[in-house]
């Protein structure tokens, strides 16, 4: 199984996914999920471990800096 690397920061009031070939953007982070699978389904099954750059993050975000985990993505074959 294969293993990517994505950095998550929120900007202009959208979720970014960006680092290892992947650049995608959406205002929700579940949306940007599903970007990041359909993107890469076809190396599937594949890991994507995602990081949160909290100096991207908003201020009013910061005071649930506790609840965001980097955490990992696994896609599943189509």
């Amino acid at each position: 199984m294969s293993r990517r690397v994505l950095v998550l920061s929120f900007e202009r009031d959208r979720w970014r996914a960006c680092g290892d070939g992947v650049d995608l953007a959406h205002r929700r982070l579940r949306g940007l999920e599903t970007l990041i699978e359909t993107q890469l389904a076809g190396e599937a099954p594949i890991d994507v471990d995602l990081t949160f750059d909290m100096a991207s993050l908003p201020r009013w975000l910061h005071q649930y800096h506790t609840h965001y985990c980097n955490y990992t993505l696994h896609v599943e074959p189509a």
